[in-house]
């Protein structure tokens, strides 16, 4: 009775780890599941955050004006100050011709002209470089306005109108159910039954005489034999060949590669 008590308690003792097992394993599961279901709303928090397609080409069309003020900015500011350095250069060399001791005005202006050449086309520079930055940016806009017009509800990819199921280049129709199997007849068996006679028993001979004696037992050891000999069997000796083999040696002499070769006595021997 001790021994049986005893079995049951274990037994429930095991069925309660059992249980407090599974029930850590359950918490840690929905443990797992909160993290999955938190790190998930942080993903979609962050892909809430980052801009659309519209706020990168209102930013692009933003950027671009900003930077075509600039290019105009940047023209008129050029254009004013050439003709203000050009009008200065041209009244100080007229207040000053007067007063200075004959000199060579033309090789000044040269060397003035090619010191201004080299800031013009420093600015010239630069402005193709804004050129170059505007139109890559144009053409940005341009794709990104492109693929939203494929993309978008009713682009090439997402048709307004879709022609109703069935028609052509719409989506199939649904099928109905299967009809029902036909019932068909139950075929007969392809086999039939024979019934068989019985033999006809035969009358035991009562006359008889006894059976007749088991032929006596053979030595084991005489029955196993080896299959062959160490003598050699003259019956299966080789017979001599008929006709001789001959041996032919080839001649010492090479052909050479080309043919035969020439005789000593020609004038290529010589």
């Amino acid at each position: 009775m001790e021994e049986r008590w005893n079995e049951k308690q274990q037994r429930r003792q095991k069925k309660d780890d059992d249980m407090v097992g599974i029930m850590d394993m359950v918490h840690k599961i929905h443990e797992g599941m909160e993290a999955d279901r938190a790190r998930a709303e942080e993903l979609r928090l962050a892909e809430e955050s980052k801009p659309g397609i519209e706020k990168v080409i209102e930013e692009l069309t933003r950027q671009n004006a900003e930077q075509r003020e600039l290019l105009n900015a940047l023209s008129e500011t050029w254009r004013n100050d050439c003709a203000r350095q050009h009008q200065e250069t041209i009244e100080a060399v007229r207040s000053t011709a007067r007063e200075q001791v004959d000199f060579n005005v033309q090789g000044y202006l040269d060397e003035f002209s090619k010191a201004l050449a080299q800031e013009v086309r420093m600015l010239l520079g630069e402005v193709g470089k804004l050129r170059e930055e505007r139109r890559a940016l144009q053409h940005e806009m341009g794709y990104l306005l492109c693929m939203k017009a494929k993309y978008g509800p009713g682009g090439e990819f997402e048709p307004d109108w879709k022609p109703p199921p069935g028609a052509p280049g719409g989506p199939p129709l649904d099928p109905g159910p299967p009809p029902p199997p036909p019932d068909l007849p139950q075929a007969k068996p392809g086999w039939r039954t024979v019934t068989q006679r019985p033999a006809p028993r035969k009358a035991k001979n009562k006359n008889a005489g006894p059976p007749p004696a088991a032929p006596p037992a053979s030595d084991p050891r005489h029955q196993v034999r080896s299959w062959a000999t160490w003598q050699p069997d003259p019956n299966l000796a080789p017979t001599p060949p008929s006709v001789e083999p001959t041996l032919l040696v080839p001649d010492s002499t090479s052909p050479g590669l080309f043919g035969p070769r020439s005789p000593r006595g020609s004038h290529y021997g010589h």
